[in-house]
């Protein structure tokens, strides 16, 4: 048996990829999350620690990631028989599942969702968390990283490095009520932007949303959560067009990014960790054929520039005017478009499958 440990309520695309893939081949697996705003679904195959904890928090959510820590341990002991793998998410899962996998002489997996660096944060504490992910790195029997250049974060060597990108490895369902809503937007508009993810600042959604008030040629259509949500829903109440959908399931957030002419996926790198950010949002604008609107200088910024599959901006309001501007833009939108869909049928649209197959599977079954 596997288990699975990620730190909270398991709603990301990377996450369900990898059940999705235990299930329909019949992998024996058990995870350990955390409900940490209550708003978690239950399941027979998942349990949770139900402790509450607000996102954002940091250093100030310390003693319930310790309860959290304590709660993991807790249950891969009581899952010792079974289990043959433990594979753990960042670094709230991986401290637990090696302190006790290492003790119970099970195969660990460390799999890195975002790198916590000490530049994110001033001070000591920071410095020592950066150190305890370097040790975990280096004495897991593996670590998962979702892209190469990924491994220049690490002060550390593992001589299993697996590579597994967030790519979609499922059909895309879509919503039919939520694409009748947008479908207006697109005959009504010039431009239908999207953005589905974390409200949070270094995103660049500041500017979007000066720029699109501007401009009433543009809709924004942008569903989410986090910090800046007040200011967000503030401005959807000020100006027909922005839409604020708030928090989402997976199918609305992908008809929003399917009917909509540019995907929306900023990622400033006035957040040190932003020049190796890897969204599934790349791959899902593959997939969906929508051309993304991103940073220059970053990891993704030149995935998008290799296969010519979108733009790239720097992080001024000014750029994002200039972008909008453009004579030419709905011919290179639809070029890009079409770039998108041949990259994702020549290049990846099986990549996930065979990779989990021949690689994932290979390692656990060693």
């Amino acid at each position: 048996m596997i288990i699975f440990i990620r730190d909270n309520e398991c709603f990301e695309p990377r996450v369900k990829n990898y059940l999705g893939y235990f299930d329909s081949h019949i992998i024996d697996y058990h995870v350990i999350a955390w409900n940490r705003n209550g708003s978690a679904e239950k399941n027979n195959n998942i349990t949770f620690y139900e402790q509450k904890a607000e996102y954002g928090k940091r250093l100030l959510n310390i003693p319930k990631k310790i309860g959290w820590m304590f709660f993991v341990m807790k249950e891969i002991i009581k899952n010792r028989k079974e289990c043959k793998v433990i594979h753990a998410c960042d670094i709230d899962a991986i401290l637990p599942a090696l302190l006790i996998g290492k003790l119970l002489k099970k195969k660990v997996i460390f799999d890195i969702f975002d790198w916590i660096s000490s530049l994110t944060g001033k001070g000591i504490v920071y410095k020592f968390v950066e150190f305890l992910q370097n040790y975990c790195y280096k004495h897991s029997d593996a670590v998962i990283l979702c892209e190469e250049e990924r491994k220049a974060q690490a002060k550390a060597d593992n001589k299993n490095v697996l590579i597994v990108p967030n790519i979609p490895a499922f059909k895309f369902d879509y919503d039919e009520e939520t694409s009748a809503i947008i479908k207006k937007d697109l005959e009504k508009y010039e431009y239908v932007v999207s953005y589905v993810g974390v409200f949070d600042h270094d995103r660049g959604l500041e500017n979007l949303l000066a720029v699109v008030s501007e401009n009433t040629n543009i809709k924004l259509n942008i569903a989410g959560f986090g910090v800046l949500d007040e200011m967000i829903r503030d401005y959807a109440e000020k100006y027909s067009n922005i839409t604020c959908w708030g928090r989402v399931d997976y199918t609305v957030g992908q008809t929003i990014q399917k009917n909509s002419s540019i995907i929306a996926a900023m990622y400033h790198l006035t957040s040190p960790l932003h020049k190796y950010a890897a969204p599934n949002k790349y791959y899902e604008s593959l997939a969906l054929s929508v051309p993304m609107l991103t940073t220059e200088n970053t990891l993704v910024g030149s995935k998008v520039a290799k296969y010519d599959t979108g733009f790239l901006l720097d992080e001024t309001e000014a750029s994002l005017n200039e972008f909008f501007s453009q004579a030419n833009l709905h011919q290179q939108i639809a070029n890009k478009k079409d770039n998108c869909y041949n990259t994702w049928k020549n290049v990846y649209e099986d990549y996930y499958e065979s990779y989990m197959k021949n690689k994932y599977m290979v390692f656990i079954e060693k």
